[in-house]
């Protein structure tokens, strides 16, 4: 009887503690089977996160080829702008009737007139009357003026207040340039010829030589 009763203790003993394992095991996987669902969910979303970042980048740097190429061609264009000489032969040109000469137009009058009316003629083609600033361009104009017979006025007059020749940008003949040969007196201006330069009354009837800068066109 005792024996029995044991057995019995024994057994349902057992059993109530297969039962809590049982239970146990039982909410135990209940509990994890969710927290493996929710790293999977973390790296998915992760996962999906460096995918929209990847585009967005391949996205921008696609974008940024493709404007590029029109870039290096403006940097190219601008380059070549810079380093294109400035006042080249191609894109200077006198106007119609004038000579060019260095970076200079030259004008020789058809008309006659004092030498304020040269002054006046030049001022209106927005020139000057001739400057010679070198022997080089001395012996060009009178080279040029061999096939005329006319003399014509430059831009050099006789100051008597300071006894000396001036052209008009105020600069003082050099001797070592040219002689103006004849009488320097108050109202003398120079007249070049094909063979000298001499002094002449101003108002006396010359022609005249206007000068004035190449320009771009």
């Amino acid at each position: 009887m005792d024996t029995s009763v044991v057995y019995a203790d024994l057994n349902l003993a057992r059993t109530q503690g297969l039962s809590q394992a049982s239970h146990s095991s039982l909410h135990t996987d209940a509990c994890q089977c969710p927290h493996w669902r929710q790293l999977v969910l973390e790296l998915s979303c992760a996962w999906l996160i460096l995918l929209v970042l990847s585009l967005t980048g391949l996205s921008v740097s696609v974008g940024f080829l493709a404007q590029k190429p029109p870039t290096e061609k403006c940097s190219v264009a601008a380059q070549e702008n810079r380093t294109e000489p400035k006042g080249g032969s191609a894109m200077l040109k006198c106007p119609r009737d004038w000579h060019s000469y260095r970076e200079k137009c030259l004008f020789i009058s058809q008309t006659s007139g004092p030498w304020s009316e040269g002054l006046t003629d030049c001022s209106v083609k927005e020139a000057t009357l001739l400057f010679i600033e070198d022997e080089e361009e001395l012996k060009f104009i009178r080279d040029f003026l061999k096939s005329k017979e006319h003399q014509f006025f430059i831009g050099l007059h006789y100051v008597s207040a300071e006894k000396m020749w001036k052209w008009i940008n105020g600069s003082t003949l050099n001797p070592d340039l040219l002689q103006v040969t004849g009488k320097a007196k108050e109202d003398s201006c120079a007249v070049i010829s094909k063979t000298e330069v001499f002094s002449d009354t101003c108002s006396a009837d010359n022609r005249w030589i206007c000068q004035k800068k190449l320009k771009h066109v």
